[in-house]
């Protein structure tokens, strides 16, 4: 992993997106990683926490637990993680378009040499 810091003005990132996060995927990327394969684990990981975050808040219900606390603290464990989650899959989303625009800018400077070696 590279922990030299990516230049805002050639690497540009919204704000919600955390940069390092997103320089560690497209790491990922050049090296041969395959993005759709991370996504679909990220969203099947989502859902079990989610069922089993859900489970954990029933079967307390069940077993006498005070449903305004639960409740409350359900919630906010829910929203907390899933939030962890949405940061976490923009990152890939971006570093997925930034590898994509780079894959494209590298066969366009390609075929702009070939050209021009054709040229010549």
């Amino acid at each position: 992993m590279s922990h030299k810091r990516p230049d805002p003005k050639t690497n540009p990132t919204p704000w919600y997106v955390h940069r390092q996060l997103c320089q560690d995927y497209r790491q990922i990327a050049n090296n041969g990683g395959d993005f759709e394969m991370l996504k679909a684990l990220k969203i099947i990981r989502s859902i079990l926490v989610n069922i089993g975050i859900i489970a954990v808040a029933i079967y307390s219900l069940q077993a006498g637990a005070d449903p305004t606390t639960l409740g409350g603290l359900t919630v906010a464990t829910l929203g907390l993680y899933n939030g962890v989650e949405l940061a976490d899959y923009a990152a890939l989303a971006q570093a997925f378009s930034q590898a994509k625009g780079q894959e494209q800018t590298e066969q366009a400077q390609g075929q702009e040499t070939q050209t021009k070696l054709n040229d010549n």
